[in-house]
């Protein structure tokens, strides 16, 4: 069965992935000597030899309920029927930061798994359970859950992967949502609870910090001409050199870091660097690294922010797809930035997202964060339309009036690194956009002012280019969409780009309006069913059109290629009365 499929039969699988040594208790490597009772369980928590404890291939723990754990499913040969139901929440992506109350990162998603606990046999999840005296199924043994909660005290990083599909299908070919575990509670009534989140819920919840606190301190008081200094409670590895330190208010480069009697020794290459002003420093004050951006791409320093500082591994970043959008659109942001104090991983992602216009965002069926650049439509999205896709009476408009924006104000080319970033004074210089029309008493009435103190833009061209996307992003108050579509049309999902056509949106002579949407949120409602989407309007990013050779034929009418660019009248209109292109 698929999703076309008549009678389809919906099927939920949860399978938990939990961490399993790659070693046999015992056998070199691992050196335990512990007697059969004792044996490990493979889990980091049950390790007799931590000292060569090494992750292999996890150890897939599959469940459904009960009807579905009688089916044959290739790819799960052994399913626990003890799943009770599965809930989720979806991600939802904060275009350009619109939405005020939400992060730039958007709104994470999220799982809530209930399973029944049970006796259990342990086998498949005790490798030596064939060698212990004492029967697993006896009631004073515990159950599956208090068992599994022992044995796995270290779960914060568990894979859990929620398959939907339908009776007769594989494993590898039914769609997949992948969270990480974050908590679980119980047993309470013979019921276990399981929460997950998505990867990017580390970011907040780990407090991660860039840069990472320096724990070095000076060791004497210096004044404010020495050229070197001793710093104690420190290893050469926490100040790579060359690099930049903070102390107090008071900004340095040094040229070389070495071991010292009494930590290390930093050779000074240049003292009250980056506008600050060289002072005298006192006994035991703390000697902080900084993070120096240099000339450097987004999506490198995404990279640094998710990677380096967030802990979150390269294999859930789209490292690729980043690289090939922001080479494509967004070249001509290369960042300078110097962060002198350690700040939050998630406010450093905010502020970057919303003054390089891009949006970051967890997909949870590939595993992967996704990187897209707000910008025009460089290929025709797929129709959907109120006859073949979308379900009756689900489609709604609404209007986020906050979103709005007529001025754009972007504080830049920050000079005072030590001030905070929200204080104007540490910005030399202030770009201003504005749509003054759009305030007038005839539309509007009232101006829409968005304020960015913009750390990681340092030229005017790049302030003027961020400031004038918004606005004609956001000169219009944004138009929300909310619709349900059946699981054959669920392949459309977070970040993709469709055309809408529904009798419920049409322009002022009462036809259809056939606008281009980002879905921003996508939710199965009825697992295998029915999707549930929330779109914003895309339409206002305009279209990227390729100029065309000398001598190409004329504008054909509707049938053009979407990306040809073809010259229109002094109004801009094409034959058919359709935009024509234009040089932006």
């Amino acid at each position: 069965m698929t999703e076309t499929t008549v009678g389809r039969e919906p099927v939920q699988i949860v399978e938990i992935r939990q961490p399993f040594c790659a070693h046999v208790f015992g056998t070199a490597p691992c050196t335990a000597t512990d007697p059969a009772d004792r044996k490990c369980y493979n889990t980091r928590a049950t390790c007799r030899d931590s000292a060569n404890f090494a992750l292999g291939t996890p150890l897939s723990l599959f469940f459904a309920t009960g009807r579905v754990a009688e089916m044959e499913i290739e790819g799960a040969p052994y399913i626990i029927p003890s799943l009770v139901s599965v809930s989720t929440t979806p991600t939802r992506i904060n275009v350009a930061g619109s939405n005020s109350n939400a992060s730039g990162f958007g709104n994470r998603a999220v799982c809530s798994l209930v399973f029944n606990d049970h006796p259990h046999s342990d086998l498949r999840v005790d490798p030596y359970v064939g060698g212990r005296s004492w029967n697993p199924l006896s009631a004073d043994r515990g159950s599956y859950w208090t068992r599994w909660m022992a044995r796995n005290k270290y779960r914060q990083n568990v894979l859990i992967i929620i398959y939907e599909g339908y009776a007769g299908q594989a494993l590898s070919a039914m769609v997949k949502r992948s969270y990480f575990m974050q908590s679980i509670s119980g047993p309470s009534g013979g019921r276990v609870s399981i929460q997950g989140k998505d990867i990017l819920t580390r970011l907040e919840e780990r407090k991660a910090q860039a840069p990472a606190a320096s724990p070095g301190k000076l060791y004497i008081a210096i004044n404010a001409s020495v050229t070197s200094f001793e710093v104690t409670n420190a290893v050469v590895g926490d100040y790579p050199a060359p690099g930049t330190v903070r102390i107090g208010d008071e900004i340095m480069t040094y040229s070389a870091v070495t071991a010292s009697a009494n930590g290390v020794t930093l050779t000074i290459s240049a003292r009250g660097t980056d506008n600050s002003t060289a002072a005298t420093h006192a006994v035991n004050e703390t000697v902080q690294w900084c993070w120096r951006i240099v000339n450097a791409p987004i999506d490198t320093v995404f990279q640094a922010l998710l990677e380096t500082y967030g802990q979150i591994p390269a294999a859930y970043l789209n490292l690729a797809g980043w690289a090939t959008e922001v080479g494509t659109y967004r070249s001509a942001y290369l960042l300078d930035a110097l962060i002198s104090i350690p700040t939050p991983v998630v406010q450093l992602g905010d502020e970057l997202q919303e003054q390089t216009l891009v949006n970051l965002w967890w997909d949870e069926r590939t595993a992967l964060v996704d990187l897209r650049a707000i910008r025009g439509i460089d290929a025709e999205p797929p129709l959907l339309t109120a006859e073949d896709h979308i379900l009756a009476d689900s489609f709604a408009l609404s209007e986020n009036p906050d979103g709005r924006a007529s001025r754009v104000w972007i504080s830049y080319n920050r000079r005072d690194h030590v001030k905070a970033a929200t204080d104007l004074s540490a910005y030399a210089e202030v770009f201003i956009d504005a749509n003054l029309e759009s305030e007038s008493d005839v539309m509007y009435g009232e101006p829409a002012i968005r304020k960015i103190n913009a750390r990681w833009l340092s030229s005017s061209a790049l302030a003027n280019t961020t400031a004038s996307k918004i606005i004609t992003r956001f000169v219009d108050v944004p138009s929300i969409c909310r619709f349900r579509m059946d699981a054959k049309d669920r392949a459309h999902w977070v970040g993709d780009l469709v055309q809408i056509s529904h009798y419920l949106d049409v322009d002022e002579f009462g036809a259809r309006r056939q606008r281009i949407w980002q879905i921003i949120s996508a939710e199965e409602t009825v697992p295998g069913e029915i999707v549930e989407y929330e779109a914003e309007d895309a339409t206002l990013y305009g279209r990227i059109n390729y100029v065309m050779a000398n001598g190409s034929a004329d504008y054909p009418g509707p049938s053009a290629p979407f990306k040809n660019a073809y010259i229109g009248n002094a109004a801009g209109l094409l034959s058919d009365g359709t935009n024509s292109a234009r040089i932006n």
